[in-house]
């Protein structure tokens, strides 16, 4: 599959796909264009979802239902072409391409099947066909990033580095924030025996793809050059571990295309970049498995997993809202969005939730011991919270139920029961150091009381 590197950014020839209308002669245009924008977004989601038959098939059957539109046809055949690259069909997209450009279309759909045309002949190492496409490209696209980046992997490559260095610059003024500008400029520099400068290259590649394992090989090759082995082997075993995820994810990728109806698979592979840490991409899987088996329970909750090891409290409360629409019996469901509402501090929507979990799950221990927890933080309805602690402890007797059972009662001024409750904490887990803090407090406030009762 092609590795997404240097894709044409769909979402500008969506948006700029609303002004080929005024170009069009189309009889009715009024009526199909928003037909036709559906159809188009419809094909991008599919792209983007990586279900690249069903990409494949609308943009084909848009190119041949409006094949007297040759500003609509040449669009359509770039989006062929691009799903023809992802899948690392060269000469299919190739084709694709070629036959963009010659229909009549605006110079932004130009530009970018010159782009892409570039970088399908610079893959196959037609040096001299990259370069004019990309030069065509670089006309029309003239503050385009990714072409002077491709531009810049050519002149490496035809070992014109002062070139290529000012191809990557450019690239850097028009986006500082692509990884494989840095990348570039470390390899000219390797290139021309300016070690430390390329190492200096390959650190800023890294610290904006982290995840790079090519970029790990050329440090480990130019501590090498530099008479540093140990740094070399720390690098080159730091290029061997991702390049093991790398061709993992590979693996994975292909077997999804094969067998897009496994869920398992973008699990397995969500999993896979969870594991390496790699909390974007895993969340980008999961998003996608969403997508395409949205009334599957686990790769929502998957989905809401990660985004709540990135803190982003509000897209995990709308995995989980999700997921309690699948599985409304599933208390689990419930008392993980109550958890996430406490952390975004909306306590009245935790509330609410938790009495859902025990609603659904009268044994749900869990839920009683939140609920009380709430009650007890807000200060309101202190003997319920006294009664739900209660009733989480009895089904079931850990100490995080008794932590709680003792605050319910020390919020409610009864310090003789919250010590012994805080006590039984203790006893079952004498290594917390809250619930120590929890007694201190609580020692701290009955001599106080028992100080102001003599004084009176």
């Amino acid at each position: 599959m092609f590795t997404h590197q240097g894709r044409l950014s769909l979402k500008s020839l969506l948006l700029y796909f609303v002004l080929l209308a005024s170009f069009s002669p189309m009889h009715g245009w009024c009526n199909a264009e928003q037909e036709l924008n559906s159809r188009f977004e419809r094909g991008v989601r599919y792209l983007d979802e990586e279900q690249y038959d069903l990409a494949l098939a609308e943009f084909q059957s848009i190119r041949r239902e409006f094949a007297t539109s040759e500003s609509v046809g040449s669009l359509a055949e770039c989006y062929v072409g691009i799903v023809h690259q992802e899948l690392n069909n060269l000469n299919e997209a190739g084709t694709a391409y070629h036959k963009a450009l010659a229909l009549k279309a605006p110079q932004q759909v130009h530009g970018n099947a010159h782009l892409h045309l570039g970088i399908v002949y610079k893959t196959q190492g037609e040096l001299l066909s990259a370069e004019n496409h990309l030069s065509q490209a670089l006309t029309l696209l003239p503050e385009t990033a990714e072409v002077h980046i491709h531009l810049g992997d050519v002149y490496v490559l035809q070992h014109r580095l002062n070139a290529a260095e000012k191809a990557y610059r450019e690239g850097i003024r028009l986006n500082p924030d692509h990884t494989e500008s840095y990348y570039g400029l470390g390899r000219v520099s390797e290139l021309q025996n300016r070690l430390q400068q390329a190492m200096e290259y390959y650190d800023a590649a890294l610290a904006r793809n982290q995840y790079w394992a090519q970029a790990y090989y050329r440090r480990a090759l130019t501590y090498r050059k530099l008479g540093d082995s140990e740094q070399a082997k720390v690098a080159m075993a730091q290029f061997q571990h991702l390049k093991t995820y790398e061709d993992t994810v590979h693996q994975f990728r292909e077997a999804l295309y094969e067998n897009p109806n496994l869920p398992m698979l973008y699990i397995k592979l969500g999993e896979l970049h969870e594991a390496y840490n790699n909390l974007t991409a895993a969340a980008r899987v999961y998003k996608i498995a969403t997508q395409v088996h949205p009334s599957n329970l686990t790769v929502h909750t998957h989905l809401g997993e990660v985004f709540i090891k990135q803190r982003a409290f509000e897209k995990a409360a709308l995995a989980y809202q999700k997921a309690t629409e699948i599985a409304p019996s599933n208390a689990q469901i419930w008392l993980k969005l109550g958890a996430i509402y406490i952390n975004q501090q909306q306590f009245e929507l935790a509330i609410s939730v938790f009495k859902q979990a025990i609603a659904v799950d009268k044994t749900a221990a869990e839920g009683y011991n939140n609920l009380a927890r709430v009650y007890a933080g807000l200060g309101k309805e202190m003997q319920q919270a006294i009664d739900l602690a209660k009733h989480a402890v009895s089904l079931a007797p850990t100490a995080r139920h008794y932590d709680t059972l003792a605050y319910t009662y020390y919020r409610n001024a009864q310090y003789v029961q919250a010590l012994e409750a805080i006590h039984q904490a203790i006893a079952l887990a004498p290594d917390v150091g809250a619930y120590k803090k929890l007694l201190l407090k609580i020692q701290e406030a009955h001599v106080t009381s028992g100080t102001e009762r003599k004084n009176r």
